[in-house]
């Protein structure tokens, strides 16, 4: 999923993504009444994309939680954001297509996806235990 596709998505479901001056983090998501994601200014486009899927992520799918909250609470919502990130940016079709053609490496995988290097050896691993 492109950059423009994810910001697209994220307005049909009534989420506000702004660019802002970041100190801590290069990405937030708070919700009141509906949910606004954050991204910092002058991050690159594969940043961008990685960030605001995993963000999004938060909102459909692992939820937020307070600095206050446990550590397993926190640790759950951050495994569902990045799972529900994966699978926007890499269709599974898309990652079968990608063995057939022998595109198999982590490097290999990344740039077809643009999406970064680590992205990549995480996402070869988890892809893999699936086949």
């Amino acid at each position: 999923m492109s950059n423009e596709a994810l910001f697209n998505f994220a307005f049909s479901q009534g989420h506000e993504i702004v660019f802002r001056n970041l100190i801590e983090t290069k990405a937030i998501t708070y919700e009141d009444d509906r949910f606004h994601i954050a991204l910092a200014k002058g991050i690159s486009r594969i940043e961008e994309k990685e960030l605001a899927a995993h963000e999004l992520g938060h909102c459909e799918y692992g939820g937020t939680y307070c600095r206050s909250d446990d550590r397993g609470a926190k640790a759950r919502a951050e495994y569902r954001a990045n799972k529900w990130a994966y699978y926007q940016l890499v269709s599974p079709n898309e990652i079968n297509e990608c063995i057939q053609r022998g595109i198999i490496t982590s490097w290999e995988l990344a740039e077809h996806f643009e999406i970064a290097y680590n992205k990549g050896c995480n996402l070869g691993k988890e892809r893999w235990k699936n086949h």
